[in-house]
């Protein structure tokens, strides 16, 4: 009886180390094939409401549903190839599959405060290396033919998980990333602030600038 169950308890303990071992692989894939199934979705997306002639108005991006592409997300920090469809919504099953769009805040363009959140480690690990963002980085979105380049105004900051002060209102067009700390873990948050310093709206020719922060182009 001691033996079966000594075997039993190897046979459960290599178990649980296999699927401990496993899990990030399978985490990791499972997010790859969701950004694949995305990056359609948004191909196919809505567009931005994009203010007729030039003025002193910022196309705004739309909404779209809970779970769904919202836009392309792009950090030149992070390496020239990291890219990342962002969801609508910042629950697990969201995040998991990309970063994520804070239901309660702004979308790109508008004035306040937009935030996203994203992994740090497993799930892909889009933020992995968030503490290297420094001031003056870019965070680029873009949404059917519409691109807001935001620009760092700060270092990466650790705030209790409680900190929900991060994501309240502002009356300039910001934009806040937040993420766990430390890397490998969540007993924190990390989060940077950026502000919009352009727009670029595609057209025939190429990308022509329709707005920056000191005025329209």
């Amino acid at each position: 009886m001691r033996r079966l169950l000594a075997a039993v308890l190897v046979v459960g303990g290599c178990a649980l180390l296999a699927f401990l071992l496993l899990r990030p692989a399978v985490d990791s894939q499972h997010t790859a094939q969701a950004q694949e199934r995305l990056a359609d979705q948004l191909s196919g997306g809505p567009a931005p409401a994009v203010p007729a002639g030039r003025s002193t108005s910022v196309p705004v991006a739309q909404g779209v549903g809970v779970g769904e592409a919202l836009m392309t997300m792009r950090v030149p920090r992070f390496g020239a190839d990291w890219s990342w469809v962002a969801v609508e919504g910042t629950g697990l099953a969201q995040i998991a599959e990309g970063p994520g769009h804070y239901r309660s805040t702004p979308l790109p363009g508008a004035r306040g405060n937009v935030a996203l959140a994203g992994h740090r480690a497993g799930h892909g690990s889009p933020f992995l290396n968030f503490d290297a963002l420094r001031p003056g980085d870019d965070v680029v979105l873009e949404q059917r033919g519409v691109r807001w380049t935001y620009r760092l105004a700060t270092s990466p900051r650790i705030i209790p998980v409680d900190a929900t002060w991060v994501l309240g209102p502002s009356t300039d067009r910001e934009l806040t990333l937040t993420t766990c700390w430390p890397r490998y873990g969540s007993s924190k948050r990390m989060y940077v602030r950026a502000r919009l310093a352009r727009v670029d709206e595609r057209e025939a020719a190429g990308w022509s600038r329709t707005w920056r922060s000191d005025g329209p182009a």
